[in-house]
């Protein structure tokens, strides 16, 4: 399980930083249509899974030959492949795909906020907060699917920024923080 998490953490910048970009085109383009996010969808899993490929097979890498970082990249490659050869049966449901995607993104990062709790800092309430946020967004998106295609498009990119920020965050406090607690951990010696 602790190997899943290390996979999940080796590319969580790299899948922030595309949360972000995603989420700003569709906030700035909201008219574009579904078919066209589906297909930016399709190429974010694509390059998360190539991430987690390289990630894998990088020879000094910390996650060289993990399993989970190997089942990552194949996962996100074949979820990348079904939008990329099926994007019309991916459109039919893609409201409920989208909200289900958006509330596991909201559900890990609330839990990866935890991790920061063990620091005895407070900057983990508020990863948290907008973690559970983002989850229940995504719940919303699959119970009450929006009737304006612009309004819908809006709201995810809403959702995925706040999420894509909410990562950069924990990131760069967890390594700020594990920095710290190393040093402290010297300086007692």
């Amino acid at each position: 399980m602790e190997t899943l998490f290390k996979a999940i953490r080796s590319n969580m910048f790299v899948q922030a930083i595309l949360f972000i970009l995603l989420g700003l085109f569709l906030i700035l383009w909201p008219g574009v249509t579904v078919m066209t996010v589906i297909y930016l969808f399709g190429a974010l899993f694509a390059l998360s899974g190539a991430a987690s490929l390289i990630a894998y097979a990088r020879p000094n890498g910390a996650d060289r030959h993990s399993p989970s970082v190997l089942t990552t990249g194949v996962l996100c490659l074949l979820i990348a492949l079904v939008a990329f050869v099926f994007p019309e049966a991916v459109a039919g449901f893609f409201s409920i795909i989208a909200g289900i995607i958006i509330a596991l993104c909201g559900i890990v990062c609330a839990i990866r906020s935890i991790e920061l709790r063990r620091f005895n800092d407070n900057s983990w309430i508020a990863p948290l907060i907008i973690g559970l946020l983002v989850a229940a967004g995504g719940i919303v998106i699959i119970v009450n699917p929006f009737e304006s295609a612009a309004t819908f498009i809006l709201v995810l990119g809403v959702i995925m920024l706040v999420n894509g920020a909410c990562e950069l965050f924990m990131e760069y406090q967890l390594k700020r923080l594990q920095k710290a607690d190393i040093q402290n951990a010297n300086d007692a010696l």
